[in-house]
């Protein structure tokens, strides 16, 4: 090997290292921004994704108890429900004497 390519690997080797230091830790938090999306567990009721917990609290039902009536609200009229699922939140909200 030549000292010129001898020469040429170190310099690309120092610059790959730079650009690294430089480069990655907007790349790594751009990563970490994709693959850590809050989860339905992360969601609170009051937050603008609470009609995540909706499925769970209308699946949970009536071995736990049916959650609040404005959350009950919140899944009536944001929750994308099958009939199914709508059918039994009525019945929760029926016996949770949710006012319609």
């Amino acid at each position: 090997m030549t000292r010129f390519w001898r020469r040429l690997m170190i310099a690309g080797v120092v610059l790959g290292i730079a650009l690294g230091i430089i480069i990655g830790p907007s790349v790594s938090t751009l990563i970490r921004l994709v693959v850590d999306r809050p989860a339905d567990d992360d969601a609170g009721w009051s937050s603008k994704v609470g009609w995540r917990l909706c499925n769970a609290a209308i699946a949970a039902w009536p071995n736990k108890p049916a959650p609040a009536c404005w959350k009950l609200a919140i899944c009536d009229n944001e929750a994308n429900l099958n009939a199914r699922e709508r059918a039994r939140l009525d019945q929760m909200l029926a016996a949770a004497k949710c006012d319609p």
